[in-house]
């Protein structure tokens, strides 16, 4: 466990010896602080979290044992989607599972980062919520589908924004990340997702709801039912094992806690003021990405069904554009309530990290390198 603490103190590090670079408006009235755009940083980055997912050892990650196996009996033939079928054969081509893991983890660092490069004002501190949110270690176990995820979150400016052509461009997106897994299909959601504010009215009232389902299988059983309906052949690939789409993880109210805790951050978010137009942020992305939040937020309702939890993987990672953007906002605001509410928000998030590797809930613990 203490390579995930020394990895997240070296970025605090990082954090505090960054430069901070201030840039005056064309009004010359305000000035933007917190701004940190460093390639070379970004590139340092990428490599270490590189190295630590793609060496890792066979039992970092309670599913990654599984994708060993598909190598060494050349299981994958026939049996999953064409881009990670394609770098199997590769791996298979020179003898070494590294190839695979290397070429797998390097595809989903570098969606990523490029999203962060693109979209993001202050690289440290997205990379720092892409590590501390445990996106990062999602990828542990669910590498196929952290690819897919990756390359929807590079390209959801395309689908926040309100340009025809755009949309038709996230489409073909949509079809690229189905090469590495199937559940891609599920994001042509993101479509319909309002690109307007959602009223605290209407949030707040369906968080308690979400709340009060959370607590009854019965429902969540129900609309498992109808997930296999519509699910097509995602839901014929696991048809067999009826508990990918019903009830089978049991989740109390101590699993809640951190959930309710994200509520009221985004309820407080929701009557924060229209952010400063000079301020180096894409407020139609904040925007969307709130609303993706705050979905997968509501998607706790149906806590404990597997094929849900797979669909919020796609929502909680809009974490990071989510909470980059709000820091940013509130760091430049500089008053004393809005920095409390910083440090308020970065304390929660790395308590949440620490807990969750605590009860090493990905089984992640303990880290060792190499098979």
């Amino acid at each position: 466990m203490l390579i995930y603490f020394i990895l997240t103190i070296a970025m605090l590090y990082c954090l505090f010896l960054s430069r901070i670079t201030i840039i005056n408006d064309a009004i010359g009235d305000r000035n933007e602080g917190f701004l940190f755009k460093n390639n070379g940083v970004l590139l340092i980055w990428y490599m270490i979290l590189l190295f630590l997912a793609a060496f890792k050892g066979a039992e970092v990650g309670v599913d990654y044992p599984m994708y060993i196996s598909f190598f060494m009996h050349k299981t994958y033939i026939g049996l999953l989607e064409p881009g990670i079928s394609y770098i199997y054969h590769l791996a298979d081509k020179y003898n070494s599972f590294y190839v695979f893991s290397t070429i797998i983890y390097s595809l989903f660092l570098l969606f990523i980062f490029y999203a962060v490069k693109k979209n993001t004002p202050n690289y440290l501190i997205s990379i720092f919520l892409f590590i501390i949110m445990h996106i990062y270690f999602n990828s542990f176990n669910q590498v196929r589908q952290l690819v897919a995820v990756s390359i929807i979150f590079c390209f959801a400016h395309l689908v926040s924004s309100e340009k025809r052509l755009d949309r038709l461009k996230y489409i073909f997106v949509i079809l690229i990340a189905m090469l590495f897994h199937d559940s891609a299909i599920f994001m042509f959601v993101l479509i319909v997702i309002p690109r307007k504010q959602w009223s605290p009215k209407l949030v707040i009232p369906l968080f308690f709801v979400t709340i009060v389902l959370y607590f009854l299988p019965s429902v969540k059983n129900s609309i498992g039912e109808l997930l296999i309906s519509i699910a097509g052949s995602y839901g014929e690939k696991y048809a067999s094992g009826y508990v990918f789409f019903g009830v089978n993880k049991e989740k109390g109210f101590i699993q809640l806690i951190p959930v309710m805790i994200q509520m009221i951050i985004v309820s407080i978010a929701l009557y924060i003021p229209k952010f400063n137009e000079h301020l180096n942020i894409n407020y139609k992305l904040y925007i969307f990405s709130m609303n993706a939040v705050i979905i997968n937020l509501w998607l706790y309702a149906l806590a404990g069904i597997e094929a849900i939890d797979r669909l919020q993987i796609y929502f909680s990672c809009f974490n990071i554009y989510f909470y980059a953007y709000l820091i940013h906002h509130l760091l430049n605001k500089k008053k004393l309530l809005d920095q409390l509410f910083v440090f308020l928000i970065i304390a929660f998030w790395i308590l949440y990290y620490v807990l969750r590797l605590l009860i090493n809930v990905h089984g992640i613990v303990p880290y060792s390198f190499l098979i």
